[in-house]
């Protein structure tokens, strides 16, 4: 809930046809193994944050860790509990750990290697844009350029050095990421065909 209080809907993603705004998911859950009728004593969370180009993963990184630190500092009253034997805090001289406690390790060493990986915005006003616009209509009949949410490493340093950086790809969106993920040779063959006419609608205008 914080975190889309903190990094909403941004005005600037209607524009480029975001398919999603700014989120944080959980997308794997692990703990330790016992007996059916036992609580684990620590659980994982694994996940991602996906934020579109307008937020600062700086400030994303500073406010997820503030998080935490305020749940772990209210534990008592900051986390949703589920009847009067549901609580983060025990007592008695037989219990180990008296006090929950929420960790965050994120996959990066600082945040200087995270900022290889930022996603961009790209020039919208642009020729490269225009000229991969113009291609992909004389190709495919219609395009409708959209974006979404992603990473590739170096294209925001890339942009920020002056290059017009453009992405697309031709793959099936249907299967993207799946186990069996392929493309078809026929959009291979058209995506050829776009990007040779890409560089030749470009040159035509140098």
């Amino acid at each position: 809930r914080r975190f889309y209080e903190d990094f909403p809907q941004h005005p600037k993603e209607e524009p480029y046809g975001f398919a999603t705004p700014s989120t944080m998911k959980p997308t794997q859950v692990e703990c330790a193994r016992g007996a059916l009728n036992q609580l684990p004593p620590w659980t994982t969370i694994s996940g991602d944050i996906r934020l579109t180009p307008f937020y600062d993963v700086a400030v994303v990184v500073e406010n997820v860790n503030r998080y935490i630190q305020e749940l772990n500092e209210g534990m008592e009253t900051k986390i949703p509990t589920r009847g009067p034997c549901s609580k983060y805090t025990l007592e008695g001289d037989d219990v180990d750990v008296k006090r929950g406690k929420l960790e965050m390790d994120w996959i990066f060493k600082d945040i200087e290697e995270v900022r290889l990986m930022e996603g961009i915005a790209c020039d919208l006003t642009s020729t490269g844009l225009e000229a991969l616009t113009q291609a992909t209509k004389e190709v495919k009949g219609a395009v409708k350029p959209y974006a979404i949410t992603g990473s590739l490493p170096l294209v925001r340093q890339m942009q920020n050095a002056g290059f017009d950086i453009q992405i697309t790809g031709y793959g099936l969106s249907t299967t993207y990421h799946a186990d069996n993920e392929y493309a078809l040779i026929s959009d291979m063959q058209d995506a050829f065909q776009i990007l040779l006419r890409t560089i030749s609608i470009n040159e035509q205008t140098v």
